[in-house]
């Protein structure tokens, strides 16, 4: 896991083979050995990219989007509401994420959503 790429800070979306987690993070306080233990899937978001690591039976992928390295030629943006109980509740953002599809057309002209990313709603 190499977090070079990964936003200062943003939300952690995190799947385990236990639990979930879903909160703000800080890229200088991030418990990476913690982390890592049973983990499946992390995304670690902001306004302007993600960084993304899944585990998979064949070995790990690891990536960073955002729309300047994206080959699309639309985007649909879909805003999402969340529930948790460790959601700060007097942020009127609090509970909300935001996914960007990024589109693009077939020689069919038939739409398909190549790549997608999550941001954080400010």
């Amino acid at each position: 896991m190499n977090l070079l790429q990964a936003p200062e800070q943003g939300m952690m979306y995190a799947l385990y083979t236990d639990r979930m987690v879903y909160e703000p993070y800080s890229k200088k306080s991030l418990p990476l050995e913690e982390i890592q233990r049973d983990l499946l899937e992390l995304h670690l978001f902001d306004a302007v990219g993600e960084y993304r690591y899944i585990k998979t039976r064949k070995g790990e992928i690891e990536s960073f989007i955002n729309d300047e390295n994206m080959d699309y030629q639309d985007t649909y943006v879909e805003k999402i509401y969340t529930l948790g109980g460790n959601v700060e509740k007097s942020d009127k953002n609090a509970g909300k994420v935001e996914v960007v599809n990024y589109i693009s057309y077939d020689e069919n002209d038939l739409m398909v959503i190549r790549n997608y990313r999550l941001k954080e709603v400010e």
